[in-house]
């Protein structure tokens, strides 16, 4: 019986598109994907694949446009987070993927964590889109999300690039999607934050009520002048800081649980909510694999002569 190979999709919102390219890569590489695990947007693009849905699903994100990124999000007041991703994952359940994860075509684990109990939650049956919702709900952005008796948020709180989840499946070989690996604090800070106040600077313009409170939010710079000082904006903040603990989080996962490949697209430029950049996103991933090619069916094949 042959190595089995499993893939891991890391965390990462709009920088996930990069998941679709790299899967497309992979496929041009006849490397044959047993089994799946994704965190957060790589649950959503790894139900579409495991649903033979990936052609559908990049079609898609790339027609998309940045106002109809906006509709889809559907920007508000919401309770527990400013978007509710309806539409999002209603466009999922009708289009990309199965009802149950029993019912795809390839095994699929969706990892999301347990706001209660502080720990990880694995899905591996049950209904697909709803653990996709809640592998989704980045906090602060998103509600959480109340399944199997459970509050749960964004995987990626607990762990980003789910190599554990995919050889518990069943994998003996794992390449893993690490989505965060060019956010560099020490050289980059300065120049992730002023890239997310362009996203601040549309959420604040689509977000109507209140105005002069999500001004005080939104509008801070991380810029000096020549007396004045501001904050970045409450979500350069936010975003800002979930990069940092995802990163080291990511760097010590993969530390003590090492994948047998580990493939770092380069997208530290594209902003968390920018989801209109498919294209973009999608060809780095496709790139990524190519640059490894050699290495990466040097891997395989060696892992699969051992055994």
């Amino acid at each position: 019986m042959g190595s089995k190979v499993g893939l891991a999709l890391g965390s990462g919102a709009s920088r996930g598109w990069a998941h679709i390219g790299i899967i497309d890569a992979l496929q041009q590489l006849d490397i044959e994907i047993d089994f799946v695990a994704g965190c957060s947007i790589g649950s959503y693009v790894g139900a579409a694949f495991c649903a033979n849905k990936l052609a559908e699903l990049e079609e898609w994100v790339r027609s998309l446009t940045e106002w109809q990124v906006t509709a889809l999000l559907g920007l508000g007041w919401h309770k527990g987070g400013i978007v509710s991703g309806e539409k999002v994952f209603q466009k999922l359940a009708e289009d990309f993927t199965a009802e149950n994860l029993e019912d795809l075509e390839k095994p699929l684990g969706i990892i999301a964590t347990d706001l209660q109990r502080g720990r990880e939650a694995w899905f591996t049956e049950g209904s697909t889109v709803k653990a996709v919702r809640a592998s989704c709900s980045i906090p602060g952005l998103f509600p959480a999300y109340h399944y199997q008796d459970k509050w749960l948020v964004d995987g990626g709180v607990m762990n980003p690039v789910p190599v554990n989840l995919v050889r518990e499946m069943g994998a003996d070989i794992v390449i893993a999607v690490n989505l965060g690996s060019d956010f560099n604090v020490a050289s980059d800070q300065v120049n992730q934050v002023k890239n997310q106040e362009v996203n601040d600077t549309k959420l604040s313009q689509l977000l109507d009520k209140s105005r002069s409170t999500l001004n005080q939010w939104f509008e801070g710079k991380f810029t000096k002048d020549e007396e004045v000082l501001t904050p970045p904006s409450m979500f350069s903040t936010m975003n800002t800081s979930l990069n940092i603990m995802q990163d080291w989080l990511t760097r010590s996962k993969l530390a003590s649980d090492p994948p047998n490949i580990t493939l770092a697209p380069k997208l530290g430029h594209v902003g968390i909510m920018e989801f209109h950049r498919a294209s973009e996103c999608i060809e780095i991933g496709k790139e990524t694999v190519e640059r490894m090619a050699e290495q990466i069916k040097y891997e395989i094949d060696m892992h699969k002569r051992k055994g």
